[in-house]
């Protein structure tokens, strides 16, 4: 009976020796697990860092416009100093320009008034027509006057909505178109027909008249706005 009690007993040691082993060896076996997972972060991070560094250098390479645009002698030129001097120059203006076509665009959504695009390609090719009656390119005289056709789009979008919204400001009699035909009769190419004529004295006597009413309506438009200014000029 002792024996048995002594062999059992032996076998109990013997068992709980395999699992310490066992257990010892899975400990072993999570530790190099780990260790290896942390050098292969670290060596990830090694090759990340100069990854990014090489990323970010080659961004701001490919931007440089953005943040410098020239060089002399080495000495940067950086857009911010650019865009400081012509604020001096010109930001007041450039700012009330600004103004003023949030104004109007902000009045034609109210008055719920569009312009399609179909006017403004009619009044471009009008000007094409024109110009080149006179030897020039519609983008010569953007380029001369600074502007892009995008600048000239925006501006007869917005001339045709002040045309829309004064629209009964700007009516034109019978009686003006003759009076005016009368005044600038030398001027007038003696090869345009009667229609042509009465067609373009009506148009003059138009853009007269809104000269005339357009800036009295944008100051009425300023003075009723709410505008809060951050900047001063």
């Amino acid at each position: 009976m002792a024996a048995r009690r002594k062999t059992t007993s032996k076998a109990k040691v013997a068992k709980t020796t395999r699992l310490q082993r066992v257990e010892g060896q899975e400990q072993a076996i999570t530790d190099d697990v780990n260790k290896t997972s942390f050098l292969n972060r670290f060596k990830n991070r090694k090759f990340l860092i100069p990854l990014f560094l090489i990323l970010t250098g080659g961004i701001i390479f490919y931007f440089k416009g953005l943040f410098v645009v020239a060089l002399v002698n080495g000495q940067p030129i950086t857009r911010l100093s650019i865009i400081q001097e012509l604020e001096k120059r010109g930001g007041k203006q450039m700012l009330s320009s600004v103004i003023t076509q949030a104004l109007i665009l902000q009045e034609a959504e109210k008055q719920n008034v569009t312009v399609a695009q179909k006017e403004i390609e009619e009044e471009i090719k009008k000007v094409e027509d024109n110009l080149k009656k006179q030897g020039q390119s519609l983008d010569q005289a953007l380029t001369f006057q600074g502007l892009t056709r995008e600048d000239f789009v925006t501006q007869i979008r917005l001339q045709k909505l002040v045309e829309k919204m004064l629209a009964k400001d700007m009516k034109v009699t019978d009686r003006e178109i003759d009076d005016y035909i009368e005044k600038n009769e030398n001027s007038i190419p003696k090869d345009m027909k009667p229609q042509e004529v009465t067609a373009s004295a009506r148009q003059q006597l138009q853009q007269q008249k809104l000269s005339s009413k357009a800036p009295a309506w944008i100051k009425d438009l300023q003075e009723k706005a709410k505008i809060i200014y951050f900047v001063n000029f």
